[in-house]
């Protein structure tokens, strides 16, 4: 027999480092022409800055008017619910305070209370005595019907009639609020409470209404007062809350003022402010040329354009803010935008010239790209002549490796690297004989190793061939495995690149997948299984699946 005088090739370790930035060669004349470029562009803003910064100046002051009339008007409209609102907390008892038979009941009470003569017939008087039952169900029914707290009628001198839900504290403790609201005979909605709910806090409001006695008018004298106690945080938050009409970064928010103390209202919790309310509104204003003025919030402290307005009739306010950052964001766009276009026709020329450039390195790359398929389609045919089980297998292992790769998140370098390598990954086998490629039973170790050193043969044959990607450095390593099983070198994970992990995946996987000589093509699932045994990276197999 003749002696095989065939050399084998050695490969050095190729450095990883090598993989980390792909990109086409092709593109490398573009930095001689961007200096010039980049001299174009900052001679036309220079020469449109002075233009430029007057059309800023002038759009940036009608933005922050257009902000300021948007704020007050969004404080306006706020104001005006929640002015409804607390109409209507205030009006949540009247059909009781109204009732003839409570103010007759409350008139009776209370001159039985100090003593003096009944105006009313003794019969009348018993009869309505006799209601009180009927009234505590009124009031149970009230409460409930209203989700409320608890409500109370009140005697002037503090005195409680009736009673249901829960007596607050504020009743017993301050009996100046129900003389002032028998001597004003106008009601009262008392500041916010937190209180325990079981394990929550929650926000209570108190309203406290007279109770007037029975006369032609209904404009008698105060008999009694209704203290009724309701939750309000969560319908708070809804009223102050953003709407789809709203911008982003606007925001409101419900203050509430006692004296020298103000605290923002949240939905479960009163925040202390370290302002007074005076010093809020002295500082915000309400409305006019202190909206136009960037303040620091109370929420946060954001710089912002804001009002405060009160609430009339109610012990709240209501903060209006529209943060400076957000109302003024267009900004950050229209000004890049100005200079664009105050540059505009020297801007044209640069790109004029990119464009050309562009045009004729893309000439380049395509013809480039063009000899580079038709090699390689020249060198598959070949390869796949000798082997008929190999017939499609280029194809498909360059078509799973880029979807594999998209998968990934690859480079387009990347991907155009594995699809090139694909293709020619084989073109040592055409110095594998025959017999070796063709053989249906199992291979000698000494058949495998003259199989395996077709790699090693691809290398030599491509190594001569200028690429704009590392084709060859792949493919060098398309058949190394991260447990050190592979070939030529054995080499680890660290030591090989991405691309060369999913290329030899992917070509493992078709070869899986596909029937040869010597066997029969495995399904999908074994063939995912087979590689889940340490040889290749998982999350390459796992894009694979």
């Amino acid at each position: 027999m003749a002696k095989n005088n065939k050399k084998t090739i050695a490969i050095a370790p190729v450095d990883p480092a090598q993989f980390q930035s792909v990109a086409y060669k092709g593109a490398v004349p573009l930095r001689a022409f961007l200096g010039w470029v980049v001299l174009v562009v900052a001679a036309a803003l220079i020469v449109g800055s002075l233009a430029a910064s007057l059309l800023v100046n002038q759009r940036l002051s009608q933005l922050v008017q257009d902000t300021a009339t948007r704020v007050e008007l969004q404080a306006q409209g706020r104001v005006s619910t929640l002015a409804e609102w607390a109409n209507g907390a205030s009006a949540l008892g009247k059909n009781i305070e109204d009732a003839e038979i409570v103010k007759i009941f409350a008139s009776e009470s209370g001159r039985a209370e100090t003593g003096a003569a009944s105006v009313a017939p003794d019969g009348v008087i018993n009869a309505v005595m006799a209601q009180k039952p009927y009234m505590e169900a009124l009031f149970n029914e009230f409460v409930e019907r209203n989700s409320l707290q608890g409500a109370q009628l009140v005697l002037p001198s503090g005195q409680i009639l009736l009673s249901a839900g829960i007596v607050p504290e504020a009743l017993g403790a301050d009996r100046a609020v129900v003389q002032d609201v028998v001597k004003q005979a106008k009601g009262q909605l008392r500041p916010l409470r937190a209180v325990q709910a079981g394990e929550n806090s929650m926000l209570v409001m108190d309203v406290v209404r007279p109770v007037m006695a029975l006369g032609d008018n209904d404009q008698g004298p105060v008999v009694a007062v209704l203290w009724y106690t309701m939750p309000v945080g969560d319908k708070l938050a809804e009223l102050v809350a953003a709407t789809r009409l709203d911008r982003e970064g606007e925001r409101t928010a419900l203050i509430q003022y006692n004296g020298e103390k103000s605290d923002v209202v949240g939905r479960t919790v009163l925040a202390p402010l370290n302002e007074s309310y005076m010093d809020i509104e002295n500082r915000l204003g309400a409305g006019g040329d202190a909206v136009r003025v960037v303040q620091r919030s109370l929420v946060d402290g954001k710089a912002v354009f804001a009002t405060v307005r009160p609430i009339k009739g109610t012990p709240f306010a209501l903060l209006q803010e529209y943060v400076a950052r957000d109302a003024l964001g267009i900004m950050v766009l229209y000004k890049p935008g100005i200079y664009l276009i105050v540059s505009l026709l020297v801007v044209i020329l640069g790109a004029l010239m990119l464009a050309l450039t562009l045009h004729l390195m893309g000439q380049r790359n395509r013809t480039r790209v063009k000899l580079l398929g038709q090699t390689m389609e020249a060198l598959v045919r070949v390869v796949e002549a000798r082997d008929a089980y190999l017939s499609g297998h280029h194809d498909r292992v360059a078509r799973t490796a880029v979807q594999v790769g998209n998968k990934l998140n690859l480079s387009v370098g990347e991907r155009a690297t594995l699809y090139y390598a694909a293709q020619l990954s084989s073109v040592g086998r055409m110095l594998v004989p025959r017999g070796v490629l063709s053989k249906k039973s199992k291979l000698s170790d000494a058949e495998r190793a003259e199989l395996e050193q077709h790699i090693n043969q691809a290398v030599e044959i491509l190594g001569d061939i200028e690429f704009d990607l590392p084709i060859v450095p792949v493919i060098s390593q398309m058949y190394e495995r991260i447990d050190g099983t592979g070939h030529p070198l054995g080499l680890k994970a660290a030591q090989l690149s991405r691309m060369a992990k999913v290329l030899g995946a992917c070509d493992a996987f078709v070869a899986m997948t596909s029937d040869r000589a010597h066997r029969k093509a495995m399904t999908k699932a074994e063939a995912l299984k087979a590689m889940n045994g340490g040889a290749f990276d998982a999350d390459v197999v796992a894009a694979l699946k």
